[in-house]
Order: structure tokens, then C-alpha cells, then sequence
């Protein structure tokens, strides 16, 4: 067995400008009645992850509607007027990335 010295280097890849902390959107009590927005980052297999989770959720929840929004590219987020979209229309939203 070779033994490394080095020391092991942990990065934390969190914004450290921001102080604020993240806070949690309120979450329904049920999905019953709810419309479910599936974000999708364009990356491979996402589109699949993402209709698994909603086949799931409707298994067990009556889900009145599923929007799905592909945000195109994975390295830039969702456009303003896309986010407002969900916002408005979705009760709530799911985003996923896969490979």
C-alpha cells in the first residue's frame, strides 16, 4: 500500500458574496390539483429524469397539469421572461441535470 502525504483540499463552490444564505420557497402541503414545472438544463438524459419524477408524482398525486421548460444551455440560466413563465403558470417546479 503507498501512502500520499498530501493533504486532501475540499473546495466550496458556493457564491461567497452572498451573506444572505439561501432560504427555502414555501412548499405546498399536497401536489393535488397542482401544476408541476419540469426545468430541464439540455444536458444528456435530463428530459428522462425529469418525466420519471412526474410519472412518479402522478402516481401518487393528482397533478393537474406538467409544463416543461428546456432551458437550452446548462452553463447560463433560464431567461427572465422563462422563470416569470414558470412563476405565473407553475405551482411548482422542479430542475434537473443528468448525464
Amino acid at each position: 500500500m503507498t501512502s500520499n502525504s498530501s493533504p486532501i483540499v475540499a473546495l466550496d463552490p458556493r457564491d461567497e458574496t452572498n451573506q444572505m444564505g439561501a432560504v427555502l420557497a414555501l412548499r405546498p402541503s399536497s401536489l393535488d390539483g397542482k401544476t408541476l414545472g419540469l426545468v430541464s438544463n439540455n444536458r444528456p438524459h435530463t428530459d428522462e429524469l425529469l418525466q420519471m419524477v412526474a410519472d412518479v408524482l402522478r402516481e401518487q398525486y393528482t397533478i393537474k397539469g406538467v409544463i416543461e421548460l428546456n432551458k437550452e444551455r446548462h452553463q447560463w440560466p433560464a431567461s427572465p421572461e422563462a422563470l416569470q413563465q414558470l412563476a405565473t403558470e407553475c405551482d411548482v417546479a422542479i430542475h434537473a441535470t443528468a448525464e
